[in-house]
């Protein structure tokens, strides 16, 4: 075990729920009304292309990148003051970290909604670094290159080290890429619980209780 590597949101932060509703709530703001359905086509996206997204189909009077950061000022709050862990997160982080094995966050959401997150819930002393598709320039559907920045952080090799995700999609391109897959349930985020653990090397219903999950990995706490 050479560290793991972190999806964040539905994964150690029960926000899936949140962004599937964001993009609905952003553009009531114009009296446009969305389907609920807006969030299985733009979740997967990078926030620019789920910005473009909704510009194409959707008449609002603004641009792609304001529309990208009304959806992120919808969520700000949220990440600053309500957002709650995963149930399980906080005791398999500290385990994880009294183990000696180092971490670090691979997520679509901006570092500065992340940031805000981890300062409020005291991880910061667990995970050495997190990086965002936006900043490497990828999505997790279309590449691991979120994944490839995390493992470099720590020096590890794919097969050392583990991808903790609740989306199918994103489970998938870890796999492929050749990193050890942990798929998460997630009831927020309505993912294809099949199909998510078919791409995993484990499934766990919850990060409750943190031994269980150390011994699924090869650890014994």
């Amino acid at each position: 075990m050479e560290g793991v590597i972190f999806d964040l949101d539905g994964t150690l932060l029960d926000s899936m729920g949140l962004w599937r509703r964001a993009g609905v709530i952003y553009l009531e703001r114009y009296g446009i009304y969305a389907d609920e359905s807006l969030a299985d086509i733009i979740l997967p996206l990078t926030k620019a292309a789920a910005a473009r997204y909704i510009k194409e189909h959707y008449p609002v009077p603004e641009s792609a990148e304001n529309i990208a950061e009304g959806i992120n000022g919808v969520m700000e709050e949220f990440y600053k003051n309500y957002i709650r862990p995963k149930e399980g997160a906080d005791e398999l982080l500290a385990a994880l970290h009294a183990c000696g094995i180092p971490m670090s966050v691979a997520t679509a959401t901006d570092r500065y909604l992340v940031q805000s997150a981890l300062d409020r819930l005291g991880w910061n002393g667990y995970i050495r670094e997190f990086f965002t598709c936006g900043e490497v320039g990828a999505g997790k559907r279309e590449s691991a290159a979120v994944y490839d920045a995390a493992l470099k952080s720590f020096g590890g090799t794919k097969k050392g080290s583990w991808v903790f995700e609740d989306s199918p999609h994103a489970a998938l391109t870890a796999a492929r890429a050749g990193y050890n897959v942990a798929g998460v349930r997630d009831e927020g985020g309505k993912p294809d619980a099949a199909e998510l653990k078919a791409a995993c090397n484990v499934y766990f219903e919850s990060l409750a209780p943190a031994q269980n999950v150390l011994r699924a990995l090869g650890l014994n706490g």
